[in-house]
C-alpha cells in the first residue's frame, strides 16, 4: 500500500455536497490502470487521493487506516477479489462508512448483481474515461 496523503479524520480540506473534499483510495492490481486512475482523482478538485493499494488485502489495511469516502476498487485481483473485500467490509461491526464503486475490465449482468448484493454501490467498465469513473464516484458520496 502506499498512502499518498493522510486520513480524512485528519483533513480540513475536503469537498463534497457539504462543501469538503472526497476522500479517495485507489485499490487494483494493475499498476497501469491504479497510475492513470490516481492521476485523474489528483486532476479532480472535490477528490483528494488518499492512497493506494495493490490488493485486496491492502485494501483492507489502508480502509482500517486512512478511512476514505470513496474506495475505487478492481473486481479481479490475484490476492482477495473485490467481492472478498466486500464481504469482510460488510463482516466488520461496524462495517466503515465508505462508498465503494468496483471497475472490472469483464462486467456483466451476473457479475454485477453478485457485487451488488455483496455491498457494492456502483459498478463501471475501466472502457470508460477515468473522469466519467471520477465523476460516478463523487455523485456515490453525494447521495
Amino acid at each position: 500500500m502506499r498512502s499518498t496523503a493522510h486520513s480524512r479524520r485528519e483533513s480540513t480540506t475536503r469537498t463534497a455536497s457539504d462543501g469538503r473534499t472526497v476522500g479517495v483510495l485507489v485499490v487494483d492490481d494493475s499498476r497501469v490502470f491504479r497510475a492513470g486512475m490516481t492521476r485523474a482523482v489528483q486532476a479532480c478538485q472535490q477528490m483528494e487521493l488518499l492512497g493506494e493499494a495493490d490488493g485486496g488485502e491492502q485494501g483492507l489495511e489502508a480502509i482500517a487506516e486512512l478511512d476514505p469516502d470513496l474506495v475505487i476498487l478492481d473486481l479481479c485481483m490475484p490476492d482477495l477479489d473485490a467481492i472478498g473485500v466486500l464481504h469482510a467490509l460488510r463482516a466488520q461491526d461496524p462495517p466503515p462508512r465508505c462508498r465503494v464503486l468496483v471497475i472490472s475490465a469483464t462486467l456483466d449482468d451476473a457479475v454485477e448483481a453478485e457485487l451488488r448484493a455483496a455491498g457494492a454501490d456502483a459498478c463501471l467498465s475501466k472502457a470508460l474515461t477515468r473522469a466519467d469513473i471520477c465523476d460516478v464516484g463523487l455523485r456515490l458520496v453525494a447521495q
